[in-house]
């Protein structure tokens, strides 16, 4: 697991949305290389001040597009 923490305000749209563009970015510059433990969906949640559940669908919208 990484302590891995985006910035998602330079990132338009809603919240999960803003994750998972910022998941893409993090893997595209190699600050996450491929195959990287994300944090917990709790644990980042809560750094994030968002619910676990726009965590969730932020990973699992990263996951789909790949």
């Amino acid at each position: 697991m990484t302590i891995w923490i985006p910035d998602l305000q330079q990132y338009a749209g809603p919240r999960y949305q803003a994750l998972a563009a910022a998941i893409e970015a993090a893997v595209q510059t190699g600050e996450l290389p491929p195959g990287t433990k994300l944090p917990p969906q709790r644990n980042l949640a809560w750094k994030l001040g968002v619910t676990v559940g726009t965590v969730s669908r932020g990973y699992m919208l990263a996951e789909q597009k790949g």
